[in-house]
This record gives C-alpha cells, sequence and structure tokens, in this order.
C-alpha cells in the first residue's frame, strides 16, 4: 500500500524526516523546505559569481574563502528570513538586521 508524504507545519521542520516514514516537508505556499534550501543556495552562488566577474581584483586581494562565505551568508539569510512569517515578524527582523549592520559598521571603524 503507498503512503502519501504528510504536510508538515513549519514548527515541525526539524523533526519531520524521524523514524523511516519519507516526509515531504512544505513551508511557504506549499513548496518543499528542500527546494528552497536549492534556490537559497543557488542565489548565494549567483552573488558569489556576480563578485568574482565584476570585481576580481577585490577577489583576489581576499582569501581564499571569500566567496564560500558571501555564498554561505547569503544561504544563511534567506532562510532566516522565511522563518518570519508574520508581517509583525518581519518588519522585526528586517529592523534588527538593519541596528545589527550599524552597530558592527561602527565597531569596525572604532577599530581603525
Amino acid at each position: 500500500m503507498s503512503r502519501r508524504p504528510a504536510l508538515v507545519t513549519k514548527s515541525t521542520l526539524d523533526t519531520a524526516r524521524k523514524g523511516s516514514a519519507v516526509v515531504e516537508v512544505r513551508s511557504h505556499d506549499g513548496i518543499a523546505r528542500d527546494l528552497i534550501k536549492k534556490i537559497a543556495m543557488d542565489i548565494g552562488k549567483e552573488i558569489a559569481h556576480h563578485i568574482e566577474i565584476m570585481y576580481p581584483n577585490a577577489v583576489k586581494a581576499t582569501t581564499p574563502n571569500m566567496l564560500i562565505s558571501v555564498r554561505n551568508c547569503t544561504y544563511n539569510e534567506i532562510m532566516e528570513a522565511l522563518d518570519a512569517t508574520t508581517e509583525e515578524e518581519i518588519l522585526t527582523r528586517l529592523e534588527r538586521r538593519k541596528m545589527l549592520r550599524r552597530k558592527i559598521k561602527s565597531m569596525m571603524k572604532a577599530e581603525e
């Protein structure tokens, strides 16, 4: 007997693959979370590729891992952003990210 994959809510994403049952994890608008991860990684790779092509001298002046860091940072930000599901959570996250960027930039300038 064929068993249809269960749809899982955001709150159970981390525990969705327990046991031997195959569970199809879905999130935003019914898109499988694994597919969203692939999209996020592709965007990260595209941004790293853009930097590499448009700013080759900058890439040469950095560590070999810089493009991987850009790719992974982009991926992580996209995946984290998808966890904010209400307007209030989204606006709070955007404000928090803005303040964090300013704080880090300020700290780096103070070290110069």
